[in-house]
């Protein structure tokens, strides 16, 4: 069986990633959610398989139990091997991600397909006003930071969800063959 595909989504918050991954998963029977873990009591992130303590995280860390393991805006996250091998029997799974886990992934997995998930900064402005993500000043801090973390990746596909969500959804769809 051929080996499955990683499809990495990554983009600044409010560009829909979580929105247009619940719409992947929803008509692609083909897909799975990756097996992600992140330190939480709980989770909101619909991305996420299982919230953990950062202590059982940390002895998670120590038994080696991940494939892949990220720090990001203060918490933990962790592929598991369970991803490894579910790749390897030839399933595709799709993983919210950093951009510097990009690299990582490819040194890992041999077909990994980076997926850049924006929105023109007037529309990410208002989305995260929307989700009470902080002050005025936060919110042009985290846009301009945005904007300089675009991932540099040559096979990098972008869907822009500036127009609807929608029609990001579609245009994701567009960007994973079917297999």
């Amino acid at each position: 069986m051929a080996y499955g595909t990683l499809y990495l989504i990554v983009g600044p918050t409010g560009s829909g990633k979580q929105a247009l991954i619940d719409a992947a998963l929803e008509t692609r029977p083909d897909i799975r959610r990756a097996p992600l873990i992140v330190t939480a009591d709980r989770s909101d992130n619909t991305c996420v398989v299982g919230a953990i303590s950062p202590d059982r995280f940390l002895n998670l860390i120590r038994r080696e139990a991940f494939a892949l393991q990220w720090d990001s805006d203060g918490f933990r996250y962790g592929l598991t091997h369970d991803a490894t091998k579910q790749l390897r029997d030839g399933q595709s799974l799709i993983l919210s991600c950093d951009s510097f886990v990009i690299e990582k992934a490819r040194e890992l997995y041999p077909n990994v397909q980076t997926i850049f998930i924006t929105a023109r900064m007037d529309v990410l402005r208002r989305r995260l006003a929307s989700m009470a993500y902080g002050s005025d000043t936060e919110i042009e801090m985290h846009l301009a930071q945005s904007a300089r973390m675009r991932p540099k990746d040559d096979a990098m596909t972008t869907v822009d969800t500036s127009d609807s969500i929608a029609a990001g959804a579609k245009a994701l769809m567009a960007a994973i063959p079917m297999t």
